[in-house]
């Protein structure tokens, strides 16, 4: 499954079958239907269908990237057949949800950013493996949150896979204002040295380096959310960014564990050209 959900993630604009996925899975067409549905809760179409209209979604609230293009970015052959598509899925068409403001529509909605989080570092990274397990609910839940990084560590620790330059990262694929809370899908990782083999609920990334800016936030995880609407609606147009075809993440600095929610560290990178 999360070699099939990894592709799903990265093939969107290209054409997306059962067969290709339970290759990739290296599982039979008729159970990988049946798994996928039971661990997913959707059908393989319906699930696919869904990602790539709440990732339309996300372009048409973030940019000004005409329909058709969008409509290339995300696996429709024209613009006709996702207008019809995302009026289905949202009951409105694309022009008039590209009007609404789903966002706190002024940075004082939003809440002000603090002195020095809107000042990010500009570096060239480079590209490393992450080890993930991936976590569907309502960004921050505490309990699923919890046993996803027990679970993770305990994992990275059979395999020896932890030492003192390990780093805590997040990914987060969704945007909550546009899907449900409990289908926003969220990856708890932690950088390896060397790929290990997918394993049970585990999963393993290669990330390509790039350009980042890299944002730091002081404060309690829930301040996170208010942090990329500054990015994305103040800090990319004043600066006339583009955004890079990297994937944003989240490095934990530091620890609930540790520190008070006051002290958490949390670097928000961003891929730019």
């Amino acid at each position: 499954m999360n070699r099939a959900i990894d592709y799903i993630n990265d093939h969107l604009k290209e054409p997306i079958d059962l067969n290709t996925l339970a290759e990739v899975s290296n599982i039979s067409k008729y159970h990988f239907h049946r798994i996928f549905k039971t661990h997913i809760g959707e059908s393989v179409a319906a699930y696919v269908t869904r990602i790539r209209l709440e990732r339309a979604a996300q372009h048409l609230q973030t940019s000004k990237m005409p329909l058709i293009e969008i409509a290339a970015r995300v696996g429709y052959r024209s613009q006709h057949s996702l207008s019809k598509a995302f009026k289905k899925q949202f009951g409105m068409a694309p022009s008039k949800f590209r009007k609404m403001e789903i966002y706190a529509p002024t940075p004082n909605d939003r809440g002000q950013a603090k002195v020095g989080e809107m000042d990010p570092v500009i570096r060239t990274i480079g590209s490393f493996y992450l080890v993930y397990t991936r976590i569907i609910a309502k960004y921050g839940s505490s309990k699923e949150y919890d046993r996803a990084w027990y679970r993770l560590l305990e994992y990275a620790q059979e395999k020896g896979a932890l030492n003192d330059r390990t780093e805590y990262l997040g990914l987060s694929f969704d945007d909550p204002a546009i899907t449900k809370n409990e289908q926003c899908r969220f990856y708890a990782c932690i950088t390896v040295e060397e790929p290990l083999k997918p394993e049970g609920e585990f999963g393993s990334l290669f990330v390509e380096g790039g350009k980042y800016a890299i944002f730091t936030h002081k404060g309690p995880y829930s301040g996170l959310h208010g942090l990329y609407q500054s990015i994305c609606f103040d800090w990319v147009p004043k600066n006339a960014i583009t955004f890079g075809k990297g994937i944003s993440f989240e490095k934990y600095v530091n620890s609930p564990d540790e520190v008070s929610p006051g002290e958490l560290i949390t670097e928000v990178f961003i891929p730019i050209q």
